[in-house]
């Protein structure tokens, strides 16, 4: 968790928000406190939500050089004193799978239904399985997933489920 005061500057940080920070931008000194371009977005985003200009979440995903992904989330604190006034939470965690299927399926361009087998695969479930949750015959899955092959240019269900959880 990262605090921020409503003029976006850090007020206080947790010890895992610091490793995260640490890796998102390493810092020029060991003194100096890293804080991301990403973390001011999402707060920044939230602040464009309360003043009516965009509708759209304050949460970005971000991409680490050793294939991890983390999700970052911000929010204001009920301090009772207005949004105005209050402080600003923005947390960071580990991105679940389902986070990094939907930035596959947006990036993409996937249908509902080609997410959702997605999803299903990326939890494990295989041609008769996933066939009996969505409701439709084997066929219609595999057609399905030629479809997303060729949308996201993978071969195999190997590469397309490595390629949506980032493994």
């Amino acid at each position: 968790m990262l605090l921020l005061s409503p003029s976006l500057a850090v007020r206080a940080q947790t010890p895992q928000t610091q490793r995260y920070l640490r890796v998102l931008v390493p810092p020029d000194a060991e003194d100096q406190a890293p804080v991301p371009a990403s973390a001011y977005n999402v707060a920044a985003q939230l602040l464009a939500v309360e003043a009516g200009v965009d509708g759209h979440p304050p949460t970005a995903r971000v991409h680490l050089a050793d294939g991890r992904w983390l999700t970052l989330h911000a929010a204001r604190l009920d301090t009772g004193q207005g949004a105005e006034g209050s402080d600003i939470a923005v947390s960071i965690e580990p991105a679940t799978a389902d986070d990094r299927v939907s930035v596959l399926a947006r990036a993409c361009g996937l249908s509902p239904r080609e997410t959702e087998l997605v999803r299903h695969l990326a939890a494990g479930g295989d041609t008769r399985e996933v066939a009996g949750q969505m409701f439709v015959s084997e066929n219609t899955v595999q057609d399905h997933l030629k479809s997303v092959f060729a949308k996201t240019g993978c071969r195999s269900r190997r590469t397309l489920l490595a390629r949506a959880l980032g493994t």
